[in-house]
């Protein structure tokens, strides 16, 4: 049956309630597609290692996917509403699925990280518009069920995609961790060829200074925290350059963000104690998201030897926690208020997990990390979302969808820097470790892979195994210091006026004009 329909966007196109379920698949599955990415290389990426390269480069496996992604965002909303966000999405996820096919035929870790840019591009314009174009095609009073069935499916696939990346790998081969991208962009695109073509473009100077600016900093800061392969020298001309010319880039990116008529950062969102503190504590969280979800693999895989498919399955209680407290804190927050104590609860759960991490040994147990990692996930739901919404009450209302985009940009940012330092800690730490316990061992045999090290003479398993789980010991210890910080960022929010402002009545924004901006 058709109807005509009024769309969230403000337009009205003549479509059965099948075509909407259609394209709202077609739409999430793209998004899905690029938000678990993450998890499901995560998983393989120990038997990656293993075939393509050195464990040093590990982090730039997820660094330089997220940094391509953070710093597209804000640039594809602007080119979606000059050029409309059908096609520019289409766009987006060929670039991804072009992207996924070059990783699947990389030869090397340097031609992957590469690629991995690529398909980071691609993730960039699906994050930043799936939403919006769910908001332009779906009937405004319905608009708010999809959103809500979004976050059921994002649950799901949380839970199904670490343990995707370890099927792959174990029955057939890491490759189909990005190969499986390919019929999945490809059905997304045939159902988005139902979208219909909007007529509601918007003229916008695309700030192309600011995200050169902001990309080039970003990318100096990681390759001063990471390098690019084997021990970081914290202090030495190379890594003091690129800090300084990291400081430097951001300086003039603020400059012309305050100058530029359509900055890709509006800094007014930034500015203010309240919004301030609360975007810094969500971005220190990232870091611990971060590293949560890449490291723990490499623990189960390359020291106690469990195969990918079963080490992706025991990150899903990480996932899951994470999720459940977020909801969690909703109903708390909207019940009870505690806007403050709440976040400042989760950040010591953070802490503690992290922590706790940060004492594993070869000797500890698979269930003892999970059970660390559900602790960082508690505490991560419960800051994350709670603090989302203060930021967004506490901005003007036409600036809510830049504000929250704003916070997005600032979780990736956080889980580029969490797995950043706490990659390079490790490969520090194992290096030196090795090195001092096994002289004549080859540390270019130091891949991570389960059915190398399994194959070593026991004495020297032994060694390697333990040196694998002190070097991971150290990078989660690594983490504690910053999480204190976001703790006391936490401390130092005005609880008295978040409680007014929270429990005011909130300034009038349309849902559809919040959704296609980024909430």
């Amino acid at each position: 049956m058709n109807a005509t329909t009024t769309t969230a966007s403000g337009g009205t196109h003549a479509m059965s309630r099948l075509r909407l379920w259609v394209i709202f698949f077609g739409i999430l599955l793209g998004a899905t597609l690029s938000g678990l990415d993450g998890a499901i290389v995560a998983t393989a990426a120990p038997t990656i290692l293993s075939e393509l390269g050195s464990v040093s480069l590990l982090p730039w496996l997820t660094t330089s996917y997220l940094l391509a992604q953070v710093c597209t965002m804000a640039l594809y909303g602007k080119v979606g509403d000059i050029l409309g966000r059908k096609r520019v999405f289409a766009f987006a996820v060929i670039t991804f699925m072009l992207g996924s096919m070059l990783c699947g035929a990389a030869q090397s870790m340097p031609m992957l990280i590469g690629t991995r840019v690529l398909q980071g591009f691609g993730a960039g314009g699906i994050t930043a518009l799936a939403m919006a174009l769910i908001a332009d095609v779906m009937p405004a009073d319905r608009l708010g069920r999809y959103l809500g069935y979004t976050g059921v499916v994002f649950a799901v696939t949380a839970v199904l995609g670490p343990w995707a990346g370890g099927f792959f790998t174990d029955n057939f081969s890491w490759r189909w961790a990005f190969f499986v991208n390919v019929p999945s962009g490809i059905l997304c695109l045939a159902t988005i060829a139902l979208v219909p073509t909007s007529t509601n473009r918007v003229r916008h100077r695309v700030d192309v200074i600011g995200a050169t600016l902001i990309a080039g900093a970003l990318a100096s800061l990681l390759l001063a925290i990471g390098g690019t392969g084997g021990r970081v020298h914290w202090v030495s001309v190379r890594t003091i350059g690129l800090a300084l010319l990291a400081v430097t880039l951001i300086s003039l990116f603020v400059v012309h963000e305050r100058r530029t008529t359509e900055p890709i950062l509006p800094l007014r969102v930034v500015f203010g104690r309240v919004r301030a503190l609360a975007l810094s504590v969500n971005l220190i969280t990232g870091m611990a998201f971060g590293a949560a979800i890449v490291y723990p693999p490499l623990f189960f895989e390359a020291v106690r030897g469990i195969d990918a498919t079963r080490a992706g399955l025991l990150l899903a209680p990480f996932a899951v926690t994470s999720g459940l407290f977020t909801i969690v804190a909703g109903q708390i927050t909207d019940r009870f208020g505690g806007h403050k104590v709440v976040p400042a609860i989760g950040m010591v759960a953070v802490t503690g997990g992290m922590t706790a991490l940060s004492t594993i040994d070869a000797s500890s147990s698979a269930a003892r990390v999970v059970v660390c990692a559900m602790v960082c996930g508690l505490g991560i739901g419960l800051v994350m979302q709670t603090l989302l919404f203060v930021i967004q009450r506490f901005t003007a209302a036409p600036d809510i969808g830049v504000a929250t985009s704003t916070v997005m940009l600032a979780r990736l940012l956080g889980n580029s820097l969490g797995v950043a330092i706490v990659g390079t800690v490790f490969t520090n730490t194992l290096l030196h470790t090795v090195g001092e316990r096994l002289p004549d061992f080859p540390l270019s045999e130091l891949q991570g892979s389960p059915t190398r090290i399994a194959a070593l003479a026991d004495d020297v398993r032994t060694t390697v195994q333990s040196s694998f789980a002190e070097s991971l010991a150290s990078g989660f210890r690594a983490m504690v210091p910053l999480l204190v910080i976001g703790f006391v960022c936490v401390l130092f929010i005005p609880a008295r006026r978040v409680a007014a402002r929270m429990s005011s009545a909130p300034e009038e924004v349309p849902l559809a004009d919040a959704v296609a901006h980024g909430m």
